[in-house]
């Protein structure tokens, strides 16, 4: 059985579990089990939906009018056409406790220099989002990954092959060390009396906000833009077939080796790092994420004095995509900087992810062997 017929689709419409026709039942009740209520069953396995009360009527569901692209969660009309930003977010230990993480869509984590990671998050409504932080520098492959939303970079300096690809792609940038911006950043008292300098940048989706108007730069996505997720249906949900993907850890080094733990309460994965929870400082949120998508790309030292990494993020290769307490292997496709990436399963088919926010581990390919996908943590 390939990948696609796998991946199981648990299918929650009120008004067909209550009605009393035939319907395509992939959920069923379990008894004499501590476990969870329901467990999704093949595709193949069809049975009749029989109603507890065929008088009771419930409310069929109801599919809303506007949709954030990045969640595939309801959003609102003032919202719905409103572009992105990417916001390049320090991820060391020194720089505990970042601010704003959880306002994010989307985040990618990938390798820097000095065996660390540094984060992008990916924000649609940005402005809701009180304080972000601390901003940190670019790397040239995350302009890459900023193109796949059609999403102003913001970002406070940068590497030379940076520098020279924000040069040459002309994206829309708010860059808090080397461009006049009067209103965009700030630089956080508080944190500047226990941390270095460099981790005491801030911004806020006010300040943002303020920054793209003073620089005139375009709000609304592009025409004919589509981002990379494809969401399954509302009244459905993407359960795969293989469960043994209830504890993930990616190792970029002994360092920085984050992990997730899936939560069966809430259906969502739980990260890690430092060997604590990974928190939101400005809501005390925990980061949780209902997919994470793994990609593993060809990665160098670029052997320059500062340890850089050339991260490929152009061209094609594997990952994984977990998700429900399940995994499925993947392919990737980016055939250029601005071009969205794309994934597929096995058989060609087009990757198709549950709703909500999503975490993208940008791994290197050394790591595939090193990464950890199990029932449990050990």
């Amino acid at each position: 059985m390939n990948n696609k017929a796998k991946i199981l689709i648990a299918c929650f419409t009120l008004a067909a579990l209550l009605s009393s026709a035939s319907c395509n039942k992939i959920i069923e009740k379990r008894e004499d089990t501590s476990e969870s209520d329901t467990v999704a069953l093949e595709m193949t396995e069809i049975a009749e939906s029989e109603s507890e009360s065929e008088s009771e009527e419930i409310p069929a569901f109801v599919i809303p009018e506007h949709i954030n692209p990045l969640t595939g969660l309801e959003t609102t009309e003032e919202l719905v056409s409103k572009r992105p930003v990417a916001v390049m977010i320090n991820n060391i230990r020194d720089a505990m406790p970042q601010e704003g993480t959880s306002y994010a869509d989307v985040i990618y984590e990938c390798i820097v220099e000095g065996a660390q990671t540094r984060l992008m998050a990916i924000y649609h409504d940005y402005e809701s989002a009180p304080v972000i932080g601390s901003v940190r520098s670019s790397r040239e492959y995350f302009i890459d990954l900023a193109y796949n939303h059609d999403a102003i970079y913001v970002h406070a300096g940068g590497s030379n092959d940076a520098y020279k690809r924000i040069k040459s792609t002309g994206v829309n940038n708010l860059d808090g060390v080397n461009m006049y911006l009067p209103d965009s950043f700030y630089r956080d008292s508080e944190r500047r009396k226990t941390m270095s300098l460099e981790h005491t940048l801030m911004t806020s989706g006010e300040r943002i906000t303020s920054g793209i108007s003073f620089k005139d730069y375009r709000d609304e996505i592009k025409e004919g833009f589509t981002q990379p997720f494809n969401f399954c249906d509302f009244e459905s949900e993407i359960v795969p077939a293989d469960q043994s993907a209830k504890y993930v850890s990616v190792s970029y080094s002994a360092e920085h080796s984050p992990y997730y733990i899936y939560n069966e309460e809430n259906a969502l994965y739980e990260r890690y790092q430092f060997n604590c929870a990974q928190s939101d400082n400005s809501t005390g949120d925990q980061l949780k994420f209902d997919n994470i998508i793994i990609l593993y790309c060809s990665t160098y030292n670029t052997g320059d004095k500062y340890g850089h990494y050339s991260v490929n993020i152009t061209g094609e290769g594997t990952g994984v995509y977990i998700t429900r307490g399940g995994k499925v292997d993947i392919t990737w496709k980016k055939p250029d900087t601005k071009t969205p990436a794309s994934y597929y399963l096995d058989d060609g088919s087009e990757l198709i992810i549950n709703r909500g926010m999503t975490m993208m581990q940008i791994c290197t390919t050394a790591m595939e062997s090193t990464t950890v996908i199990a029932e449990a943590k050990e």
